[in-house]
């Protein structure tokens, strides 16, 4: 079922902004997703890269971070600072989840998938990220995370079961860490694959999924990070 939202502009004119869209970039996307409030107060982008997340319009109170370009910090996004617990109005994470397919040596530096690195290797990053960007987030604040789908090793990995199933407290605790409440799939053309006989559906969409933190958390202290 796909979901849609609405925004009732100045002219009175009902529009709709929906969670599966063909937005020409990211930063197109990202503008729909601040429009429903879902980004906002002090944002932290942990992965900002070359800010192209932002290209069409950043929020007020952004700080940067990215270790590999210049950027506000340069921390590693699984190890913040542990007085930034429960820091930041809402927090962005692109992690590097790129599994396989050949490089492009500039693109991969910028997303830091240049180093050569196992799937299992790959995905716990996203996991080790995904969690502590959550705890620098606010309680009842929002964590949005970039993830894709993607077809590897002859099966598909389901990056947005994982992360959500990771925050959702139903891989290391029984506690429910946050919410699922939107996604937002923004479509684009496949890139060309080899001649040879295909097993898996490609998957020409990329995930954002956004989580409301619950409760009140100290995921270092439960021995999780």
């Amino acid at each position: 079922m796909v979901m849609y939202f609405y925004i009732i502009s100045n002219m009175g004119y009902r529009m709709s902004i929906m969670s599966i869209t063909k937005w020409p970039n990211n930063a197109a996307m990202m503008v729909d997703v601040m429009k429903l409030g879902f980004i906002y107060g002090n944002v932290l982008d942990a992965t900002f890269g070359l800010g192209k997340f932002w290209s069409r319009g950043e929020p007020e109170n952004l700080i940067t971070n990215d270790k590999y370009v210049g950027a506000d910090y340069s921390y590693d996004f699984t190890n913040f600072p542990e007085d930034w617990e429960n820091k930041f109005d809402c927090v962005v994470f692109d992690p590097p989840y790129k599994l396989n397919g050949s490089s492009v040596i500039k693109q991969d530096i910028r997303y830091g998938v240049h180093r050569e690195a196992s799937v299992k290797e790959r995905l716990s990053l996203i996991i080790d990220g995904a969690l502590e960007c959550l705890r620098v987030v606010k309680l009842s604040g929002y964590l949005a995370v970039k993830v894709q789908n993607q077809v590897a090793s002859g099966r598909t990995h389901f990056q947005t079961d994982i992360v959500t199933q990771v925050l959702g407290g139903c891989s290391y605790s029984n506690a429910e860490k946050a919410r699922k409440i939107a996604e937002f799939h923004l479509l684009r053309a496949p890139r060309p694959q080899p001649h040879s006989r295909q097993l898996n559906p490609y998957n020409n969409y990329s995930t954002l999924l956004i989580f409301k933190k619950k409760g009140k958390m100290k995921l270092k202290e439960w021995g999780l990070l």
